[in-house]
């Protein structure tokens, strides 16, 4: 033995653990104006945590029409103040852009509007009334709040002429968005993306969107395999639209043609107006749901339904292209609802979302609990998610029984935490000897047992009034 003389101290490991949640952020996939920003954005995930970054990257987050990451940085930030948000923009102006050519464009106080949206103003030409090109360094350009370029001159001319490469979101395909990997370069692209987000920003993906391509049936059903298993780990779940072209009576028709029935996926019906502005439900219930959890400390107990949809109507296109009011009652709603569809109706305190279940319940569908809740669903993959990324120290650690014991230990104490504070109505771990029989313990192969109760929505609440003529027995009493 080493000889010793005087004090000295060692920590000691306590096998105890302070259980943390990562963040589990809005995922959106689509079309962004990166004209406005960074043009380098293209199938990498971009995380934006406030309008600093939406400005960098995108512009900023006013809602720039037909620009579906736009409508989620303004809906997620303008409307319900949430955040993070992680962007995949798949618009590429190599293969999504093209020129448009503009004359005799009246120049104002040596100013002129380009009016196309997606405008790049690098790629901006330019000649005078006389037709002469004008010199870049006279030149200065900026965007107004509706995303068109404004150009500034610094030379006389009545009028303008030239050409201006634009985006033009309309033109990305459904394999943009699915994507995939390049063989060469391993880059992941569109939905595949989402592979990347875990390992270059240590958050979990917990809600995708793709406002505007869900109701293309070949995406939804990809995204919807993608998210309910990132990184052959993470779990979390969707929010997809039925086409905007489809009228009340005709949405349950579509979720079962489309075999649109899914626990891991939210379906809704309707699109949103505020002021004259129109925003997917799907983007709008991500970021209520979001709300809701950061209600919750980031524990996703909650339902989205008859909280504030942020929208004085909703609308569907009809045959001839025009918007129409959708006005549903309760009653509608309902019948949606029966069917695993999330809307919005009016209600005494304005338009309210409706309906607590997913997309998987419908007449004669599963009766699994965790499945047909919203709030289960969450619930259940948020345990997964928070006992996956709080254990993964323990992978490949040595396996005595007092550690196994402690790994049951500290997860009760994070099951009673949430108990404590009403998000779960019970919960406990075992570690039992069925489970974990010795050609298994010898193979190195563990399990716990998790059983958990979550808090109900009241979603059907019931007044009986009882008429009695006790009272007046009481009152006439001689």
């Amino acid at each position: 033995m080493t000889f010793k003389h005087g004090i000295s101290t060692k920590e000691l490991e306590s096998n105890e653990k302070v259980y943390l949640a990562s963040k589990s952020p809005i995922v959106v996939i689509g079309a962004a104006p990166i004209n406005m920003g960074d043009l380098k954005c293209i199938d990498t995930p971009v995380l934006i945590q406030n309008e600093t970054d939406a400005a960098k990257y995108f512009g900023g987050v006013n809602n720039i029409k037909g620009f579906n990451i736009s409508e989620t940085l303004y809906t997620a930030f303008q409307l319900f103040g949430v955040a993070p948000i992680i962007c995949i923009n798949v618009l590429d102006p190599t293969k999504h852009g093209e020129v448009h050519a503009f004359e005799n464009l009246i120049v104002k106080n040596k100013k002129v509007v380009i009016e196309h949206l997606g405008a790049i103003p690098g790629e901006l030409r330019l000649t005078n009334a006389e037709g002469t090109a004008i010199n870049g360094d006279a030149i200065e350009t900026s965007f107004n709040s509706k995303g068109q370029l404004e150009i500034l001159l610094e030379v006389d001319t009545a009028t303008v002429s030239g050409s201006v490469k634009v985006l033009n979101p309309a033109l990305i395909q459904p394999g943009d968005i699915i994507g995939g990997v390049d063989i060469t370069t391993l880059k992941r692209k569109g939905l595949e993306a989402i592979e990347d987000i875990f390992s270059k920003y240590s958050m979990i993906p917990g809600i995708g969107i793709s406002p505007g391509f869900t109701d293309n049936n070949e995406i939804r059903t990809i995204m919807n395999t993608k998210f309910e298993n990132v990184n052959s780990k993470w779990k979390s779940i969707i929010i997809a639209d039925i086409p905007e072209t489809t009228p009340y009576g005709d949405a349950i028709k579509w979720k079962k043609e489309n075999n649109a029935i899914d626990p891991e996926q939210l379906l809704t019906y309707g699109k949103g107006v505020i002021g004259n502005q129109l925003i997917h439900l799907s983007t709008l219930i991500a970021c209520e749901l979001k709300r809701g959890d950061s209600l919750n400390d980031g524990v996703p107990c909650d339902s989205p339904s008859n909280k504030s949809a942020k929208v004085s109507k909703i609308v569907y296109k009809n045959s001839e292209g025009v918007y129409e009011d959708v006005i549903l009652d309760e009653v509608q709603g309902n019948l949606l609802n029966e069917n695993g569809i999330i809307t919005a109706i009016n209600t005494p305190g304005g338009f309210m979302f409706w309906g607590n279940r997913t997309s998987a319940f419908q007449p004669g569908g599963t009766g699994e609990k965790k499945d047909i809740w919203i709030h289960a669903k969450r619930m259940t993959q948020y345990l997964c998610n928070t006992i996956a990324i709080n254990n993964q120290s323990e992978v490949d650690k040595r396996m005595p029984k007092s550690r196994a014991i402690a790994i049951r230990d500290n997860i009760n104490q994070f099951l009673g935490t949430l108990i404590s504070k009403e998000r779960l109505l019970g919960g406990r771990v075992e570690f039992r000897q069925e489970d974990n029989p010795g050609q298994s313990i010898a193979g190195g192969k563990f399990e716990w047992l998790i059983t958990v109760g979550d808090v109900p929505i009241g979603e059907d609440l019931r007044f009986n009034v009882l008429n009695s003529s006790e009272f007046a027995v009481e009152i006439y009493k001689i």
